[in-house]
Parts: C-alpha cells; structure tokens; sequence
C-alpha cells in the first residue's frame, strides 16, 4: 500500500544495475524499486535520507561494494546473502545491519523473492578508499591483498 503512494507521489526509481559510465551499460537491466521517504535528491549538507530498497536481483558482477555514507538497512521481506571480509551471512528478515562508508559488501538474493529493506543512509564525505573491489574469489572467500590494506 504504502509503496503504491509513495509511486504515485513520484517517489519511485528504477535503478540498473550498471550506470551509464559502465563499459557494458548497453546490458544494464533494472536491479532494484527505490522508494523516497525524505529526499529524493538529498543536498549533500542534509546528514540522512531514508529510503526503501525492494531488490530484484544479485548485486552486478562478482565484486563488492561499499556506499559513499555510512548506512543502516532493516530488511522487511525476503532476507539476502551479505558478502563481506569476514565471510558470508543470510540475513533473515528483521536483521538490523549497521556498515560504515568503508565497509565492502554485496548482496545476493534467492531466486523467486524481492527483498524489502528500510535504508538509511548517513553523512556524506565519511568513505576513504575505492568504491568497488573486484579482486575476490567468492569459491575460497580470499581476498585480494589490495583489499585487506
């Protein structure tokens, strides 16, 4: 119901899973519904937004990510795999995950659902290092040396 408003408000976004500076961005595919609650383009003064993510897919590729914000995520529906330094965890609906600016993840979902997460994202500016990490072997969980620095 409330995802039904917030689309009729304008508040929906489709979002690929590549962007357009992506050397294969003629293969993006929609990813993911993002709902605003607060901003939809938030001024980079404002310290949080508070989003809704319902995921359709796998996070693109076989790297992970980090966020330029901190960020909280309460999943409502569904429950993912969280990839991360230390391993891999499902996280079952209700998980309270709290991630710094730096912390790499990704996400991968099962088949047949659409997760539902409240997102909330924190100040800007707080991220040090690269944005994505494509030197992991998800088979044996190593990681490439650059990503442990």
């Amino acid at each position: 119901m409330i995802l039904k408003i917030l689309e009729k408000l304008g508040r929906k976004k489709i979002v690929l899973d590549r962007g357009p500076s992506h050397p294969e961005y003629d293969k993006a595919k929609p990813w993911m519904n993002r709902y605003y609650l607060i901003f939809r383009h938030r001024p980079k003064w404002f310290p949080f937004n508070i989003l809704i993510h319902e995921m359709w897919d796998d996070d693109h590729g076989e790297g992970v990510h980090n966020h330029p914000f901190p960020f909280i995520t309460i999943i409502l529906r569904d429950g993912y795999f969280e990839t991360l330094k230390s391993g891999r965890y499902w996280r079952p609906v209700g998980y309270i995950g709290f991630r710094s600016a730096n912390t790499h993840h990704r996400i991968d979902i099962k088949p047949g659902t659409k997760p539902l997460t409240i997102f909330i994202a924190g100040p800007y500016g707080l991220r040090k290092g690269p944005r994505s990490e494509y030197g992991i072997d998800f088979k044996t969980k190593k990681w490439n040396k650059s990503f442990l620095n």
